[in-house]
């Protein structure tokens, strides 16, 4: 009987090790992507849906000096 005890207490133990290690290595990783890896891309930027009024200053705005090069290869 003492063998069968052993045995339940063996599988209970491990239930109770992977249900509190499963939640703390996703919170570990979830912590290190919003801690290390935002900060360098830094936040969310909200979507310019006007995009058909005014587009070509929207262009040269966002990528600055290359909406002249992209105008350039378009006139060859």
């Amino acid at each position: 009987m003492d063998v069968m005890a052993a045995v339940v207490w063996h599988w209970w133990i491990a239930l109770l090790l992977v249900l509190g290690t499963v939640p703390l290595v996703i919170a570990t990783i979830v912590g290190y992507v919003t801690k290390v890896i935002g900060p360098r891309y830094g936040p969310r930027q909200p979507r310019n849906d006007n995009a058909g009024s005014n587009s070509e200053n929207n262009h040269t705005e966002q990528h600055g000096d290359l909406g002249a090069v992209t105008d350039a290869v378009e006139q060859r």
